[in-house]
């Protein structure tokens, strides 16, 4: 095991049998050098509050408001500021694409693995920064724009936080296989879920001790490159 890479505990579960990867984005495929997620970036931009982002979380932790609303306030904040494509575009260009991410997800999928998004993130991040869609599905929020470009609505995911356990499981009854050939990579206190019911899980430069715990195996990288070595491919079993 090199030092970049650390196992929190022995797996109960390994990558033996996994035929779908399922990734977060924001802190896993792309990141920030603030760690910053894009919601934090739009908010900043466009109100102003460096804040706001934080406190909205804790005001959906403690149950003032659901995900769906509380994406509504966020977005509806932008549109009233009358947010445009090319000015969220320049906040999604503050994030940067892991190094490595690439020639990983091209590896995974020549290894016979299919792959997926599953992301409390926004549709324009993945577009900007996965152009050719590497993925067999994704589930993201949407934002939404009229012909001039102007931000003009959204679609909510229902399958971020909790709900990102849902969509694996979804995934796998499409792809006729069992929750237990899903494997999950992520990074933050939204992916512990997921990260527990997940056939294999993986925390890839963890931000919080609750997706260190819940995960199989810890991954410390600059680079996502790291994480192939945990799936060598279908074809080799």
């Amino acid at each position: 095991m090199s030092r970049q890479e650390k196992r929190v505990k022995p797996p109960a579960r390994d990558a033996a049998n996994i035929e779908i990867i399922a990734f977060d984005v924001d802190g896993t495929l792309v990141s920030h050098p603030e760690q910053l997620v894009i919601w934090e970036l739009l908010n900043r931009r466009f109100t102003g509050d460096a804040l706001l982002s934080h406190r909205r979380y804790l005001d959906y932790v403690a149950g003032k408001f659901d995900y769906a609303t509380w994406v509504a306030l966020d977005v509806g904040d932008w549109i009233a500021a009358g947010a445009t494509r090319e000015q969220i575009l320049e906040e999604v260009r503050k994030l940067e694409v892991v190094p490595g991410a690439a020639e990983t997800l091209a590896l995974l999928k020549a290894r016979g693995y299919r792959l997926a998004v599953i992301s409390g993130t926004i549709d324009i991040v993945l577009n900007e920064f996965f152009p050719a869609h590497p993925f067999d599905a994704v589930f993201t929020n949407r934002i939404l724009f009229d012909a001039g470009g102007l931000l003009c609505g959204w679609e909510a995911t229902p399958y971020d936080m909790d709900g990102k356990a849902e969509a694996l499981a979804a995934l796998a009854r499409d792809a006729g296989v069992p929750l237990s050939a899903c494997a999950f990579v992520g990074d933050h206190v939204n992916d512990v879920t997921v990260a527990r019911e997940a056939g294999f899980s993986v925390a890839m430069n963890p931000k919080a001790p609750e997706i260190e715990e819940a995960a199989d195996v810890v991954v410390r990288s600059e680079r996502l490159d790291a994480l192939a070595a945990y799936f060598p491919g279908r074809a080799r079993r």
